[in-house]
């Protein structure tokens, strides 16, 4: 299993995902404080090969064109959230009234079913379309990264522009679900959680929604 480091960025609380495994790392979501995440991989001593966005709302990407510009490495995303990411100065700027800087230049698509090799790991990527229409999870040895489409006790809010709460849903049951009951959850906000606490007692897709 490869090793999970986490670091909380930005303004709404990123969850910046760095796995590590055999000296060679990806880095998913980075939302912001680029600087901060380039000193944490020199001080773990590895070798960033990609970055990765489980989708492309402006609290996942920030961070991503120096990192980009600095280490040399690819950035991927799934085509369905392309269009998020290059209307993402005027989205910022309508719904918070803030200015971002341009939108990273996307170097590869990633799709369903897709491995990307992390050391002798494979992590497998996961369309879970819902909080945006390009969202994925990475599924790796024992853990999944949910970006903003599951949450500890919660799911993603699907009141912006290309989410749809039912599709979300669809996701998380037969996509995430069908996952081993004990694959940790890693969420792209807030505390990680397990897939089995998550079918059990989430007030949204779990057991007790359903009473």
């Amino acid at each position: 299993m490869a090793h999970v480091h986490s670091l909380v960025v930005g303004h709404l609380a990123t969850n910046c995902y760095v796995l590590e495994k055999e000296g060679v790392a990806i880095i998913v979501d980075p939302g912001d404080e680029p600087e901060r995440i380039l000193r944490f991989i020199k001080d773990i001593k590895t070798k960033p090969s990609a970055i990765v966005a489980t989708h492309a709302h402006f609290d996942h990407v920030l961070g991503v064109d120096h990192l980009r510009r600095v280490l040399g490495i690819p950035f991927l995303l799934h085509r369905a959230d392309l269009p998020i990411l290059e209307s993402m100065q005027n989205r910022v700027r309508q719904f918070i009234g803030i200015e971002v800087p341009q939108p990273p230049k996307v170097d590869s698509f990633l799709e369903d079913g897709e491995g990307l090799s992390l050391g002798s790991e494979t992590i497998r990527v996961i369309h879970t379309p819902g909080h945006s229409p390009g969202s994925i999870s990475l599924y790796g040895n024992g853990y999944v990264m949910t970006g903003d489409a599951l949450f500890n006790q919660s799911i993603g809010r699907t009141d912006l522009p290309g989410g749809d709460f039912d599709t979300l849903v669809r996701s998380i049951k037969e996509k995430l679900f069908t996952l081993k009951d004990e694959t940790i959850v890693y969420p792209g906000h807030g505390p990680e959680t397990s897939i089995s606490d998550e079918k059990l007692a989430n007030p949204f897709v779990g057991q007790v929604a359903a009473r």
